[in-house]
């Protein structure tokens, strides 16, 4: 909360928040600096800002209005928190017209300016357009590494290696290496394919994110030999690889909900899916 005012009104108007289940009250805000640092570093995802003479203002019964900055990165759950503030606003503003000591003709208007930061058109496919990488690329690389090895049990040729003195670990090593190439390789054509014909921009540091996306492919392919110990055909590799890799990335990594709101064994699966990093990088 950025609270201007400072009065037993406006207390009053946050107590609407802070009193709910869906809000978690952070420190207040003491500046207008501190908020867009505080936003930004995704310490907090809404600020309630209150305006000087809000207090007065609500007693008289004279038009009032209350900013909320959402962070609009993830159009989605931006959406879900307006629809929460937006409700506790009315709350309010409903306790405060049962309240009033003198009934008027005319109720004040009260006005909820909410802003999104960051995205503030609220564009969807700058929220989905960086998550396309992070599914496909788990995907791809889950399915092709579960068939490489798949392939070798089919059709025999893992037998092989039994009478060389590779051992397990150098199999699996020479396995995943080619298919570290194979995932930058759609690294870089999924990215570019989001900057250029997607138009969503790159903000950060493009090498930081490239050794973000070595690091998940190298978790992707180790998710790929993981399910290729569980099959025995080319098919059921292809099958697995789909379904084990697509289910989780989908439900537990943050794109439908946000990993936060998991409980139970779903949040674990959140925390312990690379997705959920790969995401957030």
């Amino acid at each position: 909360a950025f609270d201007h005012d400072n009065t037993p009104e406006s207390r009053a108007y946050l107590g609407s928040f802070s009193s709910s289940q869906y809000f978690t009250e952070r420190s207040p805000i003491q500046n207008v600096q501190a908020m867009e640092d505080r936003l930004k570093s995704n310490e907090i995802e809404l600020a309630i800002e209150i305006p000087p003479n809000f207090g007065r203002m609500v007693k008289r019964g004279s038009d009032w209005q209350v900013s909320a900055c959402i962070d609009g990165a993830n159009t989605t759950r931006a959406a879900t928190i307006e629809g929460y503030v937006q409700q506790a606003h009315d709350l309010f503003s409903e306790q405060r017209s049962r309240e009033a000591s003198t009934p008027s003709t005319s109720d004040p208007t009260t006005t909820l300016q909410v802003r999104y930061r960051y995205n503030p058109t609220a564009e969807s496919i700058y929220s989905i357009g960086p998550s396309l990488p992070a599914m496909l690329m788990m995907m791809f690389l889950a399915i092709l590494m579960a068939v490489s090895v798949a392939r070798e049990k089919e059709i025999g040729t893992i037998t092989n290696f039994y009478a060389t003195p590779t051992t397990r670990l150098e199999f699996l090593i020479g396995k995943q290496v080619p298919y570290l190439g194979v995932g930058m390789i759609n690294f870089v054509i999924l990215t570019a394919t989001v900057l250029f014909l997607f138009g969503v921009p790159l903000k950060g540091i493009g090498m930081v994110l490239a050794l973000g996306a070595l690091l998940y492919t190298a978790a992707a392919t180790g998710y790929g030999l993981f399910i290729s110990t569980l099959t025995r055909s080319q098919v059921t590799a292809v099958f697995a690889g789909a379904v084990l890799s697509m289910l989780p990335t989908m439900q537990f990594s943050g794109m439908m909900q946000p990993v936060s709101t998991l409980e139970g064994g779903a949040r674990l699966m959140g925390r312990l899916w690379p997705t959920t990093y790969y995401t957030h990088i």
